[in-house]
């Protein structure tokens, strides 16, 4: 496949401006807004679209820098930015640089005295956001400054500072702060010409542009490297989001035709399963020929990798038009593991899923870039990409080198000692050229006969949709360790419900190889993770079962909670509340009870969870995630109303 000319000459263009310049911040900010006459962003204003050239934004700036530099100077420490992605984000990123200090990257997701802890390692005492914040210092709200104002003047050119910081995961709920300069940076963006030098497709363009989904938060090394860096660099364009409900994101795809969706695994899990229900719901000669044809579209492209995909698109117009549209020309999961059934799918379909492997310490490193999808089904995350280098620890862990890792990280206000190697601590194997992610160091579960278990690829085997969170993890015996298993159920789940889930799991269990079996089962009511955390930590549910903040019971001796919501709403409330939940998860009305659990009972998605509060917001002007029931969600919009 060849990239259309102008664009090669673009890509090429920047490549060497940058190999030629001090590769520092500034450098990459002159680079990158060079040409104004491109589309930075698009956005839904009002229904309509509303785009954001480069030239725009670039006034953006230089307008909000000289206010910044005004209001608290060029201090060269470090200014929070609280922000989730916006075109006020990339304002208020460049904005703070460029004023002669350093952006620290508040993760929204953290909880909130992790990242004032942090703000308070790093002595903090300016933040930036929209609307409000509840950490300590003096806040700037960005909206409340009138971006097109010119009247602060000019910044001087001299005070471009060079660094900003980022928090990793907050699942040991430790401080760790990843410490980047221009350079890293610089070597990250450097790196994608590789990228793109062996998979083109990543260059390719639909009806002239390629826009990337704003999916992925800038506050995330994957949100920032793979979106937004390796994408603003090159001119390219993004699409926000209104928000993350399943519905929006369709539509915005189809609407703004986005051409690469980068994202965390639930994101296409949830997309496979909304696809393989409705296959579920047609004739059995129907679900014979949806398998027939997902596996031709697969041979197709196996053996005419390019057109075949356009072809598979083609074929599976239905599908396709169903989720995302005609314009997806490449995505990226990264972030945990992704189902292989749900690479096969993607892939069978004509959207290329390639999955690729990093960290907040060391940047984003390799990528499955294989055109055929029975190489990317195999669920490699490919091979060192740029001038990183691989190699595999004594005790079989991942251990990196490169020009792009962060240039210092810090663990609860201790500079770390830097070795050559970086270790990744996530268990790998590799067949000579590609690399495959195993599971973390500390996760794997030695069974009796002396094999690694790996809980990740265990879960990928259950589907458990009526649950709100489920783990198996390692446990301790006096025989050893033993793999097990903890769900956790919702107050209000009933008895019948209960002896449903626990059947459910058992059968799956049966159909493991007996090495793999789950040997212990849990249920629980408490949390399996914390509010803000997108995905399980095993080191934060052992810690909550240790220090009894997780309870634990054996599943044959559940006893329905004795802390279940009765209390009933406004019969009004409830009823539109019911209408909304119907109408997000296509289901009859009758069936929606008002103490049913929208995801334990009625077995919505995370995402569907969302499209409802979503539009329970546009109905009543009320936000909340902490309901769960069509009679909890009403009667909070009446207790807000009063």
């Amino acid at each position: 496949m060849r990239i259309k000319k102008h664009l090669r000459d673009y890509i090429d263009y920047n490549i060497k401006a940058l190999r030629a310049s001090k590769q520092d911040f500034k450098a990459i900010y002159d680079i990158m807004f060079r040409d104004n006459g491109l589309v930075l962003a698009e956005a839904e204003v009002d229904y309509r679209i509303r785009k954001y050239t480069y030239a725009e934004v670039k006034g953006y700036i230089e307008n909000a820098s000289a206010f910044l530099y005004s209001k608290i100077g060029a201090t060269h420490g470090y200014v929070a930015l609280e922000m989730e992605n916006c075109i006020e984000w990339i304002v208020a990123f460049w904005a703070i640089l460029k004023s002669g200090n350093k952006p620290f990257l508040v993760n929204c997701r953290h909880p909130l005295s992790l990242s004032q802890s942090i703000l308070d390692t790093l002595d903090i005492k300016t933040v930036i956001g929209l609307d409000s914040t509840k950490l300590k210092g003096e806040f700037i709200d960005l909206r409340k400054f009138e971006l097109t104002d010119t009247s602060y003047g000019e910044c001087p050119d001299d005070v471009f500072e060079n660094e900003f910081a980022i928090s990793t995961s907050a699942t040991s709920l430790h401080q760790s702060i990843c410490f980047y300069t221009g350079a890293e940076t610089s070597r990250q963006i450097l790196d994608a010409e590789s990228i793109v030098k062996e998979s083109p497709r990543m260059a390719t363009e639909y009806n002239g542009s390629i826009k990337q989904l704003c999916f992925l938060p800038f506050y995330h090394v994957f949100g920032l490297f793979a979106v937004y860096f390796w994408f603003a660099f090159f001119g390219r364009t993004f699409v926000f989001l209104k928000n993350y409900s399943p519905d929006t994101i369709v539509r915005t795809c189809r609407r703004h035709e986005v051409t690469h969706i980068f994202a965390v695994p639930a994101l296409w899990h949830t997309v496979e399963k909304k696809v393989m229900a409705e296959v579920k719901k047609k004739s059995a000669p129907k679900r014979r020929m949806f398998k027939r044809g997902l596996r031709f579209c697969t041979l197709l492209q196996n053996v005419f990798p390019f057109v075949g995909t356009k072809l598979a698109r083609f074929i599976m117009g239905e599908v396709t038009d169903s989720i995302f549209g005609p314009s997806i020309v490449f995505c990226i999961s990264g972030g945990s593991y992704v189902k292989e059934s749900t690479l096969r799918l993607f892939n069978g379909i004509g959207y290329p899923l390639h999955n690729g492997y990093g960290m907040s310490e060391i940047g984003i490193t390799s990528v499955e870039l294989r055109n055929k999808p029975r190489e990317r089904n195999l669920n490699s995350v490919g091979h060192p990409i740029g001038q990183t280098q691989y190699k595999i620890s004594d005790h079989g862990t991942l251990l990196v080198k490169g020009e792009s890792l962060s240039k210092k990280i810090m663990i609860d206000g201790v500079v770390q000692d830097r070795q050559e190697w970086f270790d990744t601590m996530d268990m790998v194997s590799n067949d000579g050229n590609y690399w495959f992610i195993k599971g973390r160091e500390k996760d794997l579960v030695i069974g009796d006969s002396g094999e690694n278990i790996n809980p990740d690829v265990v879960e990928q085997e259950f589907e458990i949709p009526n649950v709100k969170e489920f783990s198996c993890y390692g446990e301790d015996t006096s025989n050893g360790e033993i793999l097990a298993m903890v769900v956790r159920l919702d107050n209000n789940t009933t008895e019948e419900t209960a002896t449903k889930i626990f059947d459910q799991i058992q059968k799956i269990n049966d159909t493991l190889p007996q090495t793999s079996r789950v040997k212990k089962f849990y249920y629980t009511y408490d949390p399996l993770m914390s509010e803000q955390a997108i995905k399980v930590s095993r080191a934060y549910l052992k810690r909550g079962i240790k220090n009894g903040d997780i309870k634990l019971m054996k599943m044959q001796d559940f006893k329905p909670s004795s802390t279940s919501y009765v209390q009933k709403a406004d019969p009004q409330i409830l009823k539109t509340v019911t209408d909304i939940i119907s109408s997000v998860l296509e289901m009859p009305k009758d069936q929606i009870k008002p103490d049913a659990n929208i995801i334990l009972d009625l077995g919505a998605t995370s995402l569907q969870y969302f499209a409802v509060v979503s539009k329970i917001s546009d109905e009543f002007g009320v936000e909340t995630y902490s309901c769960n029931t069509a009679n909890e969600l009403s009667k909070y919009i009446e207790e807000q109303r009063v």
